[in-house]
């Protein structure tokens, strides 16, 4: 078991934002790259969970309809499930990932660029990069709406 400092919502938030910062840095591999996007999205989906649960945070089930009135999390919501359970037949928005661009940039400083698309059941379609930006922005508004402070 965790120590008390490392279980409230408060720790869980501290990881989304060490996930946030490992996938804005340079990238030699995809393959790294696509384990921490994919870490990003179950970090960022699960505050919800560490809030709702965390009694300190005093908000208890009112998270569930907070984070349903954000797209952005609902998309996070559909990739993290998918890629936590191997099942996208529950889904908010039908979000999958259905292309990835690697470019590699030989003897440069930052050795490759990775470009993940992501498309909606309704057709549209949005780079997991400006995904990972608005769902931040999404949490950040959330928390202020709620009083939390991370």
């Amino acid at each position: 078991m965790l120590e008390p400092s490392l279980t409230n919502w408060q720790a869980q938030f501290a990881r989304l934002v060490r996930s946030r910062e490992r996938i804005s840095q340079p990238y030699a591999s995809s393959v790294a790259y696509d384990d921490d996007l994919q870490h990003y999205f179950q970090d960022c989906w699960h505050l919800k969970d560490w809030i709702k649960n965390d009694s300190s945070a005093g908000v208890g089930k009112a998270i569930e309809g907070e984070v349903q009135t954000h797209k952005s999390l609902r998309i996070v919501a559909d990739l993290a499930n998918g890629a936590k359970h191997l099942d996208r037949s529950k889904h908010r928005e039908g979000a999958y990932v259905t292309s990835t661009n690697v470019t590699v940039h030989l003897g440069q400083s930052k050795p490759i660029d990775i470009h993940y698309v992501v498309t909606l059941a309704d057709g549209a379609s949005l780079t997991a990069e400006s995904l990972v930006q608005e769902a931040f922005q999404a949490w950040t508004e959330i928390l202020k709406k709620l009083g939390l402070n991370p």
